[in-house]
């Protein structure tokens, strides 16, 4: 009787350890969600709508969830991480929805699924301090990242003060080196985003002529994926909204751990992160429920969207208005917010 329970003992134990082993590598089902378990390569780039995805790492939460996450360190150059993207060298990035709606225009197949950001004075135009407002531009020496969301920016305050985009010389310049090109003497102006905004300024003696706080809404940013990627990897793609979620809340609810946790990470200090933060507003499920609503106005997407196929169809990068409710999925937000409610009742 003795042996043959030490047998049963033995045996139960075995499958104890069987069945942990398995749950640490079997694909995730949390909230019914189940994840694939492949690498999905993640860009990481010191950008407030972008802190999530260190905390979250940091913290253990993409593991939690079932997502076996690579972050890939962007830094050195954002808008090649976008082409890098597009060429399927990483899963998924954060894109100015002027970008994204770009790289979609000339052929890519994108979805944006997350709202994680809006710009709320992280971009600015920077000048010399002899240029004292937009109308002094007209004739003068901009550095700006040709094609891109700052291009579009500067075009639209151009417009707004009464100059057409012919009436400045725009001369490309990397945003990471704005700075640093301005600082040489050769450029009047450029078109950057924090923190090199602030380098320009302080180090360089800029005058800040506008940022886009001026101009609610203008500059709206996302998580993206190819559409194929979310055809494939549905579950994946769920799971890593409901990570973006529980770290959201997570940063509005412990500002001060989160934020140290991006300041040891950048090497720079907790109240740099969140000032960085005031200037690019972290969103969260409730602002997305917003922003991914059909509107013709800045608070939608789809009326972002269309403000900025306008500027495209100038620029000769497409004849006709994209259809936003293509590429601007709102699927994966309704349904955290479904789950959600589940959970509730």
């Amino acid at each position: 009787m003795i042996k043959k329970f030490v047998i049963s003992t033995t045996a139960l134990l075995l499958l104890t350890i069987i069945g942990f082993m398995y749950w640490q590598s079997a694909p995730n089902t949390e909230q019914g969600v189940q994840t694939s378990g492949l690498p999905i390569k993640v860009a990481r780039y010191y950008w407030p709508g972008m802190y999530w995805i260190e905390i979250a790492a940091k913290k253990g939460w993409f593991k939690e969830a079932g997502l076996n996450v690579d972050l890939i360190d962007c830094n050195s150059d954002y808008y090649a991480s976008l082409q890098d993207m597009v060429d399927g060298k990483i899963d998924t990035n954060n894109f100015y929805l002027f970008d994204f709606m770009r790289f979609n225009a000339a052929g890519a197949d994108l979805l944006l699924i997350i709202n994680s950001d809006n710009s709320t004075g992280s971009e600015a135009i920077i000048a010399k301090p002899v240029i004292t407002t937009i109308a002094d531009l007209k004739g003068k020496k901009i550095g700006v990242d040709k094609g891109s969301n700052l291009e579009y920016i500067l075009d639209t305050v151009l417009k707004r003060h009464g100059l057409m985009p012919a009436d400045v010389i725009k001369v490309q310049v990397s945003s990471e080196q704005a700075a640093e090109e301005f600082g040489k003497g050769q450029l009047d102006a450029v078109v950057t985003w924090e923190p090199v905004v602030s380098a320009a300024v302080e180090q360089w003696h800029g005058r800040k002529l506008f940022n886009t706080s001026a101009i609610p809404g203008i500059s709206p940013v996302g998580w993206v994926f190819k559409r194929s990627f979310t055809e494939q990897r549905p579950g994946d793609v769920q799971a890593f909204v409901n990570v973006w979620h529980r770290t959201t809340l997570f940063i509005k609810n412990k500002p001060k751990e989160a934020f140290a946790i991006i300041a040891d990470i950048y090497n720079v200090t907790a109240e740099e992160v969140e000032t960085f933060a005031r200037l690019d507003q972290i969103l969260d499920l409730r602002d997305n429920l917003t922003s991914f609503s059909y509107g013709a106005g800045f608070e939608s997407l789809h009326g972002t969207a269309r403000h900025m196929t306008n500027f495209l169809i100038d620029k000769g990068v497409t004849k006709k208005q994209l259809d936003s409710t293509k590429f601007i999925d709102a699927a994966f937000i309704r349904s955290l917010k479904h789950s959600l409610r589940q959970e509730a009742l």
